[in-house]
C-alpha cells in the first residue's frame, strides 16, 4: 500500500512540475503576443485556401480501484492522441483542377476508446466524395456479470463511402457507394455440459462488406430514386477449452478434458429499393416506397467435447454436427400522403405492408462415445435428425393523423395506428435414426392472426412569443412478433415547456410510460393472473444563462423512476411456489457546467456531473421464492479545462477530468481515475484570427 501511494505521489510530482513548467513557458509566450498582431496573410496551397486546425496531446491516466470496470466503463488509456481536427481546401465553385472544397476532420485517435476520420471532396457539378472510417475498442470485463465469464475484447472498425456523380443536377444523379464492417477479438463465454457450466475461451471474427449503386432524379414532376445494393458476411468465430476444468460446480463428477466450437457462417444479401415523391398544387404530397430482397444463409456447427460426465463415464467424444441452410425474401411498401385542406387543418395517412418468408432446413447429428467409472465401454449412441421450416410473415400498419390550428397560438393533432399480422408455420421434423411412428416424421402447420389499435394525441401552446408548451399522448396496444404472449397495453405521456428570458433559456419536461403484458399462468393449477408490468417515470429540466458575453452557465437535473413486476414460479424444497421478480431504479443525474472568457486570450469551462441510483433501497425479499433486485450506484465526473491563446496561430490547452465510481453491492468495482491533458491547438488560414 505504501509502495503504491509512493508510486502515486512521484506521478502527480511529476506532472505537477511539467504543468509547472508549461505554465510558466505559456506566461512568458503570452506576455510577448499581448502587442498586436498584423492581419495574417490568407494561406494557399496549389492555388486553393487553407483553413485548418490541428489539436495534438498527451494524456495521463492514474485509476485506484478495479481497473477493469474503469476500462468497461471509459477505456481512455494513457499516452498520445489526438482531438478534433480538422483540414480544409476550397476555391471558388468550378475554378478547382480536381476538386473545388476537401476538408478531412480527425479525432479520438490514438488513446481514446474510439476514433474516427472522415473526408468530404467535391467539384461542383462532377462529383462529391464522402468517406469515412470508426474505429471502437470495446472492453468489457465485468466481475459481478455471470462469474466474470462473459467478457470480450474486440476491436470493431467501420467504414463508408458514397459518390454522387452530377451533384448538382435535378434531373439525373448516379451514386455508388460501400462500406465495411470488421469485429475481431478474443474473450471468455460457458457453455453448458452435463448440468454444469463450463467458462471456454472465444475468439470473435466476423466481417460484412456491402456494395451499392443507383441513381436519383426527377420526372414529371416526380421525384425518384433508385438503389441497387449487394452485402457479403462471413463468420468464423470460435470457442475453445485452453485447460482441463471442472466446471463451476465442482461437487459433481463433470469435468470437460477438451472443447472446441466452430460457428462457420456464410451469407449474402440482394436487395432493390425505389422511392417516389411528388407534390401536387402546394396541398397534396405523395410518398411512396418499395424494397425488395433476398438473404441466404449458410451455417454450420461442429462441437466436440472429451472429459466425464455427472454419471462418472468417461466421455471419449461427444460429437455435434449440425448444417443449416435458409433463404428468406421479403417484400415492402410503404405509401404515405399529406393533404393540406386549409391553412388550420391537415390530414396524413401512411400505409406499410411487409411481407417475409423463410425457408430453410438443418441436418443434425450426435455420435456419443462412452465408458463407464470402471473404464468398460459403454454402448455408443447416433443420433441424427433432420427439419425443415417455411414461415410466412405478414403485417400491415396504417396510421392516420389529423392537424388543427384553429387559432394563432394553439394547435393540436389526433391520429389512430392498426396494426394486423398474419403468420403462417409449416414444416416437418423427422428423426432418422428412430423407427417412423405417428409422430415421426411430425407434420407441423400452424396458423395465427392478431391486430393491435392506438390512439395518438397532443397540442402545442404558445401563451407568449417567448413561451411554448408542448404535449402529446398515447395509448394502445403493441404487437410481440413470434412470441405467444398477448399484446403488450401501453399507455406514455409527455409534456414539456421551453421560455426564454432575455439570456436565459429554461427547459423542463416529463413523461411516464406504463407498459403491461396480461398473461395467465399455464404451469401449475389454480389459473392465476400472470400479468407483467413495467412503469417508468421521468422529470428533467435545464437551464442556459449567459448573464454578460463572457460568461456562460448550464445545468440541469433528470430524476428517472422505474418499477417492473414479473410472476414466477420457483422451486422451493421440491415444490413450485409461485412469486415475483422486481427491479428498482431511482436515478438522479444533475450536472452543471461554467464557461468564461476573462481576457481575450484566455478560456476556461468547468463542469460538474453526478449520477446517483438509490435502487431498491431498504426493500429486501424475506422468501425464496420473491427476487428484488436493482443497481444501485454512483457515478460523479469533474472536469476542468483552459485554452489561452499564444499567438493568432496556436493555442495551449490543458485540463483535468476526475472519474469515480461506487457499487453498492459490488464494492470491488469500485474505483477513482485522474486524467490529466495537455495540448496544442494550431490554426492555419486567414480566419485563424476570427475565432
Amino acid at each position: 500500500m505504501c509502495n503504491k501511494y509512493f508510486k502515486f505521489s512521484v506521478s502527480i510530482g511529476r506532472l505537477i512540475n511539467l504543468v509547472a513548467i508549461a505554465t510558466f513557458a505559456s506566461l512568458a509566450v503570452f506576455a510577448q503576443s499581448t502587442q498586436p498582431s498584423p492581419e495574417p496573410a490568407d494561406v494557399t496551397l496549389g492555388g486553393y485556401s487553407v483553413t485548418s486546425s490541428t489539436e495534438l496531446g498527451w494524456r495521463w491516466v492514474d485509476v485506484n480501484g478495479s481497473e477493469s470496470k474503469y476500462r468497461s466503463d471509459l477505456n481512455y488509456r494513457k499516452g498520445f492522441r489526438s482531438f478534433d481536427s480538422n483540414f480544409l481546401l476550397e476555391t471558388e465553385n468550378g475554378k478547382g483542377k480536381m476538386f473545388d472544397s476537401l476538408l478531412i476532420t480527425v479525432t479520438g485517435w490514438g488513446s481514446d476508446p474510439s476514433g474516427f476520420t472522415r473526408l468530404n471532396m467535391e467539384k461542383m457539378g462532377v462529383y462529391k466524395f464522402d468517406g469515412s472510417v470508426r474505429r471502437v475498442k470495446y472492453y468489457n470485463d465485468l466481475s459481478n456479470h455471470a462469474l466474470n465469464e462473459h467478457n470480450q475484447f474486440t476491436t470493431h472498425t467501420f467504414s463508408d463511402f458514397d459518390i454522387v456523380l452530377r451533384p448538382q443536377s435535378e434531373l439525373f444523379r448516379f451514386k455508388a457507394g460501400m462500406s465495411t464492417n470488421d469485429n475481431s477479438g478474443p474473450g471468455w463465454y460457458t457453455t453448458r455440459a452435463y448440468s454444469d457450466e463450463f467458462a471456454v475461451n472465444t475468439q470473435t471474427k466476423a466481417r460484412s462488406n456491402d456494395f451499392r449503386f443507383g441513381a436519383e432524379g426527377k420526372l414529371w414532376g416526380f421525384d425518384w430514386g433508385l438503389t441497387q445494393g449487394f452485402r457479403l458476411f462471413r463468420d468464423r468465430s470460435s470457442f475453445s477449452l485452453l485447460a482441463p476444468s471442472a466446471g463451476n460446480t465442482t461437487t459433481n463428477t463433470s469435468v470437460l478434458a477438451t472443447f472446441s466450437r466452430l460457428f462457420p457462417t456464410d451469407g449474402d444479401t440482394a436487395y432493390t429499393q425505389f422511392n417516389l415523391h411528388r407534390t401536387f398544387a402546394k396541398r397534396f404530397d405523395f410518398t411512396a416506397r418499395g424494397i425488395y430482397s433476398e438473404t441466404g444463409t449458410t451455417m454450420e456447427m461442429i462441437e466436440q467435447i472429451t472429459g466425464r460426465d455427472n454419471s462418472n463415464n468417461f466421455v471419449d467424444l461427444d460429437r455435434f454436427q449440425i448444417s443449416a441452410k435458409n433463404k428468406r425474401i421479403q417484400t415492402r411498401g410503404d405509401i404515405g400522403f399529406t393533404y393540406l385542406v386549409n391553412d388550420n387543418i391537415r390530414i396524413s395517412d401512411s400505409l406499410s405492408v411487409d411481407r417475409f418468408a423463410i425457408n430453410g432446413g438443418e441436418t443434425f447429428e450426435e455420435a456419443l462415445i462412452r465408458r463407464n467409472a470402471a473404464g468398460n465401454p459403454l454402448a455408443s449412441t447416433l443420433t441424427r435428425s433432420t427439419g425443415y421450416r417455411v414461415n410466412d410473415y405478414q403485417r400491415v400498419v396504417n396510421l392516420l393523423e389529423a392537424d388543427f390550428q384553429p387559432i394563432e397560438f394553439i394547435g393540436f393533432h389526433v391520429g389512430y395506428r392498426f396494426t394486423n399480422r398474419k403468420v403462417d408455420v409449416t414444416g416437418i421434423d423427422r428423426t432418422l435414426t428412430s423407427a417412423p411412428s405417428s409422430t415421426n416424421p411430425l407434420f407441423i402447420n400452424e396458423e395465427e392472426k392478431n391486430s393491435t389499435h392506438a390512439f395518438i394525441a397532443g397540442t402545442k401552446i404558445k401563451p407568449t412569443k417567448n413561451w411554448a408548451i408542448f404535449a402529446d399522448v398515447e395509448k394502445g396496444t403493441a404487437d410481440n412478433v413470434f412470441t405467444r404472449v398477448e399484446n403488450y397495453e401501453y399507455f406514455n405521456f409527455r409534456v414539456r415547456t421551453r421560455l426564454s428570458v432575455k439570456k436565459l433559456v429554461l427547459n423542463a419536461s416529463a413523461m411516464t410510460k406504463d407498459n403491461s403484458n396480461p398473461s395467465f399462468n399455464v404451469v401449475a393449477p389454480p389459473v392465476v393472473d400472470f400479468t407483467t408490468r413495467v412503469k417508468n417515470r421521468y422529470f428533467s429540466g435545464t437551464f442556459d444563462w449567459a448573464p454578460i458575453d463572457e460568461v456562460t452557465l448550464s445545468g440541469g437535473y433528470t430524476y428517472r423512476h422505474l418499477t417492473s413486476y414479473t410472476p414466477v414460479f420457483v422451486p422451493v424444497s421440491g415444490t413450485l411456489r409461485q412469486g415475483f421478480s422486481q427491479f428498482f431504479a431511482r436515478d438522479h443525474f444533475a450536472y452543471l457546467e461554467v464557461g468564461a472568457k476573462p481576457h481575450k486570450r484566455v478560456g476556461l469551462f468547468a463542469a460538474y456531473r453526478i449520477s446517483r441510483d438509490k435502487g431498491q433501497g431498504t426493500r429486501a425479499s424475506t422468501v425464496l421464492e420473491n427476487f428484488i433486485t436493482s443497481y444501485p450506484m454512483q457515478f460523479q465526473s469533474p472536469e476542468f479545462r483552459a485554452a489561452i491563446r499564444l499567438t493568432d496561430n496556436i493555442d495551449w490547452n490543458f485540463g483535468y477530468q476526475y472519474f469515480a465510481y461506487r457499487d453498492s453491492q459490488a464494492p470491488t468495482q469500485n474505483y477513482r481515475s485522474h486524467l490529466p491533458f495537455v495540448s496544442l491547438r494550431i490554426y492555419f488560414g486567414k480566419r485563424a484570427a476570427d475565432r
